[in-house]
């Protein structure tokens, strides 16, 4: 953790204990307050209180009184650490720290022996080691004392930076699983059914989420009764911790941030990623870490009321270079300016409550009845941009012999419980929609590769799907059921916010998990909710309203293309840039019935661009079915010696734009008349022409990040030369960016003749105040 993080939150946490709600004037130093940090690491933390402990006491009472200050201090710092490296270096440094203050002091003599345990912070506090060999009975004797310091003793803070670890079921310890007789304490965080956070859930199996709920136990009590509405304890203390943001507002995280409200009395959230997830790493706080994160101190006093919400204050750091955030978290003080007062809602987020008009648009989620992920086909080698691959490594995985070579390359996925190669081996009775699924195992299967569907791999990039659902780890039978040549999909992000280009984006083929950008936290909206394409899965009660409003019938392609029109361009995501800081699409809808008019032509074009002339054709409106084009003077095209050669020409490797010619390199061919703004032309974050080049260029590998599994061989069964079908698909994708940015002024100047005039509210549309609508199961596994 960086020494600026350290020593701001460890002042913060000084300045709480010091303010009306503990009203201990010596804050850190104070006799009675006991300070844990319960993923210690090599002790930066606890380093950063002894020194804001000495310099209070030497503020207070003169140098001199710093030996004995420490001495009493010693004894009220707690460590816990699971590895012996870390835990050892820790030792080393509180030791030398203790000793360099006492000398700073003049005082002689041994320094305090710190109170470090190595021990499993999650563990079952209830339980004794069993018999452990005599060389490591210290290793039983710092468990031992750590789990009575679990059990009994009282902890007034608890501040750190514990680990951060996705999919991380299991690892929990008695946090997660509980013990006899006692319930696992995660229980109190799972949202129930009523709820419907369906698979968002999961998302509490997270390291950081465990550590946070331990140190719920430890500081504010055991629990709430949900007999009586009262705390099992009347505690008080603080939580300071730094850890990924997506607990803020999440939907899986309701139930949490709803018992902390019970329990605190304030809660001061500090964003230190305004920037949105993945940005430069220049601006991060942590260089390495991609995940947004935030600075979070909740503090409860005693005697505070279960039935009163926590006050929620929520700011966020400046944009700008890590050091420029380091000097602006600085100087934040708690009781200082710039906090916005969060929502007061039990389940609703820790961002500042909205205001303005974005605060009165309906959600995005609000106008449809399903919304849920996209497909996760869970293995990369289904997946290429030419059929023929796809057929090439079928065959390769039937001539394997070794059984387990071959479950090696068929990359089996296991769900809890599961046990490797069992999906190689599984009858799988699913259809995907109307496509058939042999009723054989693919291990036992000897005829050819099962059809390659087209697939919506990312925005403007579709791909080819080997078409079985024996190959899909969750197939979401939802969308192939209601797949159909008038089906339509809109994707966006959820968990995150788009921080450039389009907000939305849309496709007419079945879109993948991450369509949208490339990276998790996105949500596909179909516009039918049936292959015929006559049952709406647009609210029918929103397109009356709208009927009734504009005295017209509205109908749901209708209120799609309206989407399209104001949130698939650049500048809705720049204009309410500000607004998006907090996770989720709003959409201002116009009271005016001209211009829903005016936006729905628009928004038709849109959504034919963006599914490549195959959906809301109509030839006498200039749009006909077959894949757009450019007028010829801005339509690029490849001249004599530009062709992008093939074989016996290996497959080229880099992608390049050069701006004074408006050419666009591929390997040893180029395409000429390419306007700069196709080049850049990005969704969040990801350009879009690169993207699409990445993944057919010859080395189409990833870096293996982490503890992430490396890929199936089948995934290195590519051509050896640049195909034809590429060209194709190239050219096509550089007159639909073309005719979308050509098209991006003319949807700019209706955003803001919908924004200067009266618009529908939620209560217009009938419905309830931020209102998700009702979210239906997927029936594969139960997400929404």
């Amino acid at each position: 953790t960086p020494p600026e993080v350290v020593k701001a939150m460890v002042r913060l946490v000084d300045e709480a204990l010091r303010g009306p709600l503990f009203e201990r004037a010596d804050g850190l130093a104070a006799g009675d307050v006991t300070v844990a940090d319960p993923a210690v690491g090599t002790g930066t933390f606890l380093l950063g209180v002894l020194r804001r402990i000495a310099q209070t006491v030497s503020d207070d009472t003169g140098p001199g009184s710093v030996p004995g200050a420490l001495a009493n201090a010693a004894n009220r710092l707690i460590g816990f650490e699971l590895q012996f490296g870390p835990f050892a270096v820790a030792q080393l440094r509180l030791l030398a720290e203790y000793a360099d203050l006492m000398n700073e002091a003049g005082a002689k003599g041994t320094a305090p022996t710190a109170r470090l345990f190595i021990t499993d912070t999650l563990g079952n506090p209830f339980v004794e080691d069993e018999y452990i060999p005599a060389m490591m009975q210290p290793v039983a004797q710092s468990r031992r004392a750590a789990n009575q310091i679990k059990k009994t003793e009282k902890i007034t803070v608890v501040i750190g930076n514990p680990p951060y670890k996705e999919k991380a079921e299991g690892r929990g310890g008695w946090i997660e699983s509980g013990s006899a007789g006692r319930e696992a304490p995660m229980e109190r965080w799972r949202p129930p059914p009523a709820w419907k956070a369906g698979a968002h859930a999961k998302h509490l199996k997270n390291l950081y989420v465990y550590f946070w709920r331990w140190a719920t136990l430890k500081v504010f009590g055991a629990g709430w009764n949900d007999a009586t509405g009262l705390p099992d304890r009347d505690e008080e203390g603080i939580i300071c911790f730094i850890t990924v943001a997506g607990f803020l507002n999440g939907p899986g995280f309701q139930k949490m941030r709803a018992d902390l409200r019970a329990s605190c009395s304030d809660i001061w959230v500090i964003d230190c990623s305004p920037e949105g997830y993945q940005p430069e790493a220049a601006t991060r706080v942590f260089q390495g870490v991609q995940q947004q994160v935030c600075i979070v101190l909740a503090a409860r006093r005693k005697g505070k009321q279960a039935d009163v919400p926590a006050n929620v204050h929520f700011r966020a750091l400046p944009e700008g270079r890590r050091e420029e955030k380091f000097d602006a978290l600085a100087a934040i003080a708690l009781n200082g300016e710039g906090w916005g007062a969060g929502a007061s809602d039990w389940r609703g987020s820790f961002f500042a409550e909205l205001s303005g008009q974005w605060s009165e648009f309906p959600t995005l989620k609000s106008l449809f009845d399903y919304h849920g992920s996209g497909v996760m086909p869970g293995r990369t080698w289904v997946i290429a941009p030419d059929g023929t691959s796809l057929a090439k490594r079928w065959k390769a995985l039937q001539a394997e012999g070794n059984p387990d070579a071959k479950q090696l390359l068929f990359y089996p996925q296991m769900r809890d419980g599961e046990v490797a190669g069992k999906h190689l081996a599984k009858v799988v009775n699913q259809n995907l929609g109307s496509i058939p699924t042999r009723r054989m195992s693919v291990a036992d299967d000897p005829g050819p590769v099962p059809e390659p569907v087209r697939y919506a791999y990312r925005s403007f990039d579709r791909l080819w799907l080997i078409g079985d659902a024996r190959l899909i780890h969750d197939v979401r039978p939802v969308l192939w059921g209601a797949f159909s040549e008038k089906q339509v999909y809109l994707t966006a992000l959820d968990a995150h916010s788009p921080d450039a280009g389009p907000a939305v984006s849309f496709a007419g083929l079945i879109p993948d998990l991450h369509h949208f950008k490339g990276s998790f936290g996105g949500r596909a909206f179909p516009l039918w909710a049936d292959i015929d394409a006559t049952d709406s899965n647009i609210k029918r009660a929103i397109l009356s309203h709208l009927a009734e409003t504009y005295g017209h019938d509205v109908s749901p392609p209708d209120l799609m293309a309206y989407l399209a029109a104001v949130m698939a361009h650049p500048v809705f995501t720049k204009r309410f840039a500000n607004d998006l800081k907090q996770p989720g699409l709003r959409v201002p809808v116009t009271a005016d019935a001209a211009l829903f008019a005016e936006a729905v032509a628009v928004g038709k074009e849109v959504i034919w661009l963006h599914t490549y002339g195959e959906r809301f054709d109509d030839a006498a409106a200039g749009r006909p079915r077959q894949a757009p084009r450019l007028g010829k003077v801005h339509a690029p095209t490849i001249p004599v010696g530009g062709t992008i050669p093939g074989a016996p020409e290996p497959l080229p490797d880099g992608i390049d734009y050069d701006p004074a010619k408006c050419r666009l390199i591929v390997g040893k061919g180029y395409i000429d008349n390419v306007m700069p703004e196709i080049w850049a032309y990005e969704v969040s974050g990801k350009p879009v022409v690169r993207q699409w080049f990445s993944y057919r260029r010859r080395d189409r590998s990833r870096p293996v990040i982490g503890d992430r599994r490396p890929p199936s061989p089948l995934d290195g069964i590519q051509p050896d030369h640049w195909l034809g079908e590429y060209t194709t698909d190239l050219m096509n994708l550089l007159h639909v960016l073309g005719r979308l940015v050509l098209l991006e002024p003319r949807q700019a100047a209706l955003l803001e003749q919908i924004l200067d005039k009266p618009m529908l509210s939620v209560a217009d549309l009938g419905l309830a105040p931020d209102n998700d609508g009702e979210v239906k199961k997927d029936a594969d596994d139960g997400s929404t």
